[in-house]
């Protein structure tokens, strides 16, 4: 699908945008910031998909007016359309669609949705469409999430991620059953079920009683309440010596602060931002000099960079002669065509002369040229008829001899279709027998037929395996069943043992009966359950015996295979293709036989046309006997031809008119030539005055003097932009000096302000100055410092006591003995507090088991959550298998995706990569076992994708989504791929190999669209021929600017004829300088943005990228050999044997050969059952371990 025009009607900030003719590869859009590129492209999107409610509320109603929608022309295959939709029915109107053909008819949206081919937007906007917010958001993802997103890239996304639906599958799995690090449901469910069974035995087998509880609790009652008077009278006095040793160390600081602060107390006072001031005056006299002093350095620079311009006086004061002769550089060449023209001709006009006399002398056997003058025309006459006859033979011959041409020719044609029937048999290796052809035809089929048997009969075995493990779970009986049958036969041996055991039953007279109908109870239950397990195990023997049967019908079919295949011959490539190519060729042999019948009739026909040929032949030479005769009796000799003498009366009068016209052009070329050396002369001079001579000598120096005056001109050139570059230097000097003048007048007044400040202060320098701060500022200190103990000193006494009773505590002389008060005091507090902690105790326990006692229904709770967690077990195990079945069946899909459909999407990938990179990463990647990328570098190291710098991560991106956009088209599924401003972040180098890629990517078919807001880039696209263009003012400007696409043709008719090449291109546009600007102003800021340095892929990695290199396994470094020719695909295919100790990442197991296979009798932890369950789940414990792995 292309598009060929686009038409806005009313979206966004566009009123009657009309883009026509379209380029069916590349169209480079350009447009400032808001001009409306994105709104282009999500109209694009809008027409095709419809009016979502993002796009709603952003684009409509339109700023403008208008009618909210609009049209797309669109090519599909040879037919073509317009697409219109309009969304004005209301707010949740996607758009009404309405497709109009060439002839006027129209429809719904059935031609736009099979030319989208079923691609719905999620999945137009993951492939196919790439814009600015993807690049950013790629840009703020860490490496480890931009990796794990590129490789979701190549894993197929689409509408729903493959990748992603595994992980979800895999983090539910985890949360059920993990290792023994990680906490998970089962195993929780498993330890809260074993924890509600002991607790239940527990309360089983309390012993309850509270009889002599109350008269305990009352006698601790009355001993705690003596025991708490004697405590808080402990508690106080030890408080207070507490508290009086904790003031011990303040109350010294705080008077040794006031001794402090009376002896600076009578300084200088000084604000307290003096020293801030200070130091910002310091900062900004020191900025301002290094300011100065890098200005005076640039201009230092700037007068050497002026010195070094090496400019050309001579050549300067010459310019305008240097022009001149350049424009007479036409001329110059003109004149040397011109005179190598004239001697050409005057050299083919002396020759033809000569030629031509001497011809006419052999035609008449005449030895000396001289006598050709001699020949009258009434011989010419007397010999016309012989003439006449002699031509009339000949073109009777000339016409059986073209009869015969086109019958050879048709016999021809025939042999090589039989020829090229049997080459292509021999190129593919096939016989050239029909017979033998037929054969090959029938062993292929055979052969297929055996690969379809061989199949049917893996496929018979998987499901007879399937059948076994659901024949080996009916082994063991079902629960409910097991209960009623163990129910009736405990019943009958009840019955039993009451009429046997108690003579005088209830049951009386009838106890015997009821105990013959236990026994047969009993009986009946045994015999039930006998046979049920006889014919489970029958049915298990069955379903192994036809596993059996299945296994050796696969095996005969495998010799059977590979008999077939030795009877074949050995070629690559799968028995499918090879049976087509078989098959082509049969019907090739087949279809020869009427060709050969049809070669045998041409030869017969060519035969007919020979034997006339010899009759003219014949009747050719009789006129020429005739013709010798008449000729010798003239006395001219006899073979001489009859078409020559006819034609020397026409050409005997040239003669004289070649020789006067060769003497004119050998004048005109000696005229030519002096006219040539005199400008040679004048580009010589000028080149010697201006000392600017080329490194020439002698006859090389003249020949080249074209190269001598495009040597002047480019000196001119150079000089003058020297010259130009020398002015800008010395502006810029001027601008420098004026700006270094004023930082040195800042700075003088700066340090005026500075002496100031030490002046009011009453200081000499600036070292009085600080010291000075440093004292009023220490001062400060202890006052604050002094406080903030006074506070802690009242906080720490509160309420407890007045200030006064601890400073008589705290004097010199009692001061000494407070440690041992408080450590008296909180001794008789810890023994008071110990008594009553026990007592305390003693009557908890109490008072607990009485409530326990009489409140305690934890028995029948603790029953219930019991079954609640079986029942929540269950659950987790039927999850945690169904999790698994379907996690394996993803892990085939996924291996096979991997395996076939994604290394051909990352070969595709590695080219676009080598071409963005300029070779400097040239493969990309995956592990097999891993779910990473790994791009190689040409020495061949292989770095992960996080380690990448944020540019190369952004070639990546577009690498593979350039592959996944040739991967859908090798389907058929052609849509155009919409670029917004994905070069935003790329430097001029990267710019312009992207932009060559994608030329290069369009060309095969594909239509591209590249929005960019700069100019360097549409202008890389520009010098590529593709169609650019300039998006309009959309406030009502101009309409876009098309760059039409260069046709072949016209590229040709260019190169043919130089002048309409001029006049397409004319030399006086320089848009070169405009663009160098453009690059020097943007690609800095780029660099800088990016943190990259200036040389291309020299990316600073990190430190311990040789670390990561090592971790990658070495068995996994080499990619698969993948062929993007065909694929065949198979989910049977038996995956390698792993190592035990290695864990594959979200596999549920692997299918390994009976002889690399041992089994362990260790189980997991979450199958520790008891042995009640083991014995009635688990009757047979290696089947089910094995089953569990599969």
């Amino acid at each position: 699908m292309k598009l060929t025009d686009l038409e806005i009607d009313g979206f966004g900030v566009w009123h009657d945008l009309k883009l026509t003719n379209l380029s069916p590869r590349v169209t480079a859009f350009y447009g400032a910031n808001e001009a409306g590129k994105t709104t282009v492209m999500q109209f694009i999107r809008t027409v095709l998909y419809g009016v979502t409610p993002g796009r709603r509320q952003r684009y409509l109603p339109p700023i403008d007016g208008g009618r909210p929608g609009g049209t797309l022309g669109i090519r599909e295959a040879e037919h073509s359309f317009r697409v219109n939709r309009i969304a004005d029915r209301g707010d949740d109107d996607i758009g009404r669609v309405i497709c109009t053909t060439p002839d006027g008819a129209t429809s719904g949206d059935r031609l736009l949705r099979d030319a989208l081919a079923d691609i719905d937007e999620k999945s137009y906007t993951n492939i196919f469409a790439v814009g600015l917010d993807e690049i950013q958001e790629l840009g703020t993802l860490s490496g480890t999430k931009a990796a794990e997103w590129l490789y979701r890239l190549t894993s197929g996304l689409d509408r729903v991620s493959l990748y992603d639906v595994m992980v979800n599958l895999r983090d539910t799995r985890r949360e059920l059953l993990s290792g023994q690090e990680v906490p998970s449901r089962i195993p929780q469910l498993e330890t809260e079920r074993d924890r509600l069974a002991a607790e239940i035995d527990r309360l089983r087998q309390r012993n309850r009683s509270w009889a002599s509880l109350a008269v305990k609790i009352a006698e601790l009652d009355e001993q705690i309440a003596a025991a708490e008077r004697e405590v808080r009278t402990c508690e106080h006095r030890a408080r207070t010596a507490e508290i009086a040793v904790g003031l011990k160390s303040n109350w010294r600081k705080r008077e040794q602060l006031d001794l402090q602060l009376e002896q600076l107390a009578g300084r200088v006072k000084l604000p307290e931002d003096s020293i801030d001031r200070l130091d910002e005056l310091n900062k900004k006299i020191e900025k301002h000099q290094r300011q100065a002093d890098i200005l005076q350095g640039q201009r230092h620079q700037l007068k050497d960079e002026v010195d070094n311009l090496g400019i050309n006086e001579l050549l300067v004061s010459c310019s305008c002669r240097i022009d001149a002769l350049n424009e007479q550089r036409d001329w110059l060449q003109s004149l040397e065509r011109q005179r190598e023209d004239l001697e050409r001709e005057a050299r083919q006009f002396e020759n033809r002369f000569s030629s031509e006399q001497q011809r006419l002398a052999n035609v008449l056997g005449l030895s000396d040229t001289r006598h050709l003058r001699e020949i009258t025309e009434t011989d010419l006459e007397s010999l016309q008829p012989q003439i006449d006859s002699l031509r009339a033979a000949q073109k009777r011959l000339e016409a059986a001899q073209r009869n015969l041409d086109g019958l050879t020719e048709d016999e021809r044609s025939l042999k090589t279709q039989i020829e090229t029937a049997i080459v292509g048999g021999e190129q593919h290796g096939l016989p050239m027998d029909l017979q033998q052809a037929s054969d090959l035809v029938a062993q292929l089929r055979k052969r297929m037929q055996v690969e379809q048997r061989l199949e049917q009969a893996r496929q018979h075995e998987l499901e007879l395996e399937q059948q076994g493990h659901e024949l080996l779970d009916d082994q063991v009986m079902p629960l409910w069943m097991f209960g009623w049958l163990f129910a009736t036969f405990v019943l009958g041996a009840l019955l039993l043992g009451i009429w046997v055991v108690v003579p005088n039953s209830p049951f009386g007279k009838y106890g015997g009966l009821f105990a013959l109908v236990g026994v047969g109870a009993a009986a009946v239950a045994w015999v039930f359950k006998y046979f049920t397990e006889d014919a489970a195990a029958e049915r298990l023997d069955a379903c192994q015996r036809q596993m059996e049967t299945v296994a050796r019908q696969i095996a005969e079919t495998e010799r059977e295979k590979e008999a077939v295949d030795a009877e074949l011959p050995m070629t690559d490539g799968s028995v499918l293709l090879r049976l087509q190519a078989a098959e082509r060729h049969l019907a090739e042999l087949e279809n020869v036989l009427p060709v050969e019948a049809q070669r045998k009739q041409a030869g017969s026909a060519v035969a007919d046309a020979e034997a006339r040929v010899r009759q003219a032949q014949r009747e050719l030479e009789q006129e020429t006997v005739q013709w010798r005769g008449k000729v010798a009796a003239l006395g001219m000799p006899e073979n001489l031809d009859a078409a020559k003498l006819a034609s020397v009366a026409e050409r005997f009068a040239t003669l004289g008119e070649l020789e006067a016209r060769g003497k004119h052009r050998r004048e005109d070329a000696a005229a030519r030539q002096r006219e040539y050396e005199t400008l040679l002369r004048r580009v010589h001079d000028l080149a010697e005055e201006t000392d600017c001579l080329c490194e020439l000598e002698g006859a090389e120096a003249e020949a080249d003097a074209l190269a001598q005056l495009d040597h002047l001109v480019s000196e001119r050139r150079k000089q003058q932009s020297t010259l130009q570059r020398r002015e800008e230097l010395y502006e810029k000097a001027k601008e420098l000096k004026a700006e270094e003048g004023k930082h040195r007048e800042a700075i003088v007044g700066l340090k005026r302000r500075r002496t100031a400040l030490f002046t009011g202060a009453g200081c000499a320098d600036e070292q009085e100055f600080r010291m000075l701060a440093a004292d009023l500022h220490q001062a400060r200190l202890m006052s604050n410092q002094r406080d903030a103990i006074t506070r802690e000193i009242l906080a720490a006494i509160g309420k407890h006591e007045p200030e006064e009773v601890f400073a008589e505590l705290l004097r010199p002389e009692s001061i000494g003995i407070l440690e041992s008060s408080w450590e008296q005091a909180t001794g008789q507090l810890e023994v008071a507090q110990e008594q009553l902690k026990e007592l305390a105790q003693q009557r908890g326990v109490l008072k607990r088991e009485r409530e326990a006692i009489e409140e305690d229904r934890s028995l029948a709770e603790r029953q219930l959550d019991l079954s609640v967690v079986e029942q929540q077990l269950a659950a987790a195990r039927r999850s945690w298998r169904e999790h698994a079945v379907v996690n394996r069946m993803l892990e085939r899909i996924r291996a096979d995706y991997e395996a076939h459909r994604q290394p051909e999407t990352l070969a595709e990938a590695s080219r676009y990569m080598s071409e963005l990179t300029g070779g400097r990463y040239v493969r990309v990647w995956t592990p097999l076992a891993n779910d990473i990328l790994l791009v190689e570098t040409s020495e061949g190291e292989s770095l992960p994708v996080d380690v990448l710098s944020r540019g190369t991560r952004e070639q990546l991106f577009l690498s593979v989504r350039l592959a996944l956009v040739a991967t859908f088209a090798r389907r058929g599924i052609n849509l155009p791929m919409v670029l917004d401003d994905v070069l935003v972040n790329c430097d001029a180098g990267r710019a312009k190999r992207a932009a060559e890629v994608l030329t290069r990517f369009a060309a095969g078919g594909r239509q591209v669209l590249i929005f960019t807001c700069h100019e360097h880039i549409w202008e890389m696209f520009k010098t590529l021929d593709a169609d650019c263009r300039r998006l309009p003012n959309r406030r009502g400007g101009a309409a876009a600017i098309v760059e039409p696409e260069p046709v072949v043709e016209a590229i040709e008719e260019i190169v043919v004829e130089p002048k309409p090449k001029k006049k397409r291109r004319p030399r006086p546009q320089k848009p070169a300088p405009v663009v160098e600007e453009v690059v020097e102003v943007v690609e800095p800021e780029v660099v800088e943005q990016l943190d990259e340095p200036v040389d291309y892929y020299e990316y600073p990695f990190v430190e311990r990228l040789v670390e990561q290199r090592t971790t990658v396994p070495a068995a996994v470094v080499e990619s698969p050999q993948v062929e993007s020719t065909s694929f065949e695909y198979s989910f049977d295919t038996r995956p390698k044997p792993v190592d035990a100790g290695e864990q594959p990442l979200g596999a549920l197991a692997y299918i390994l050969p009976d002889k690399d296979f041992q089994d362990s009798d260790e189980r997991p932890e979450f199958f520790d059952w008891d042995a009640e369950e083991a014995a009635e789940v688990v009757p047979q414990a290696e089947p089910l371990r094995r089953e569990r792995r599969a």
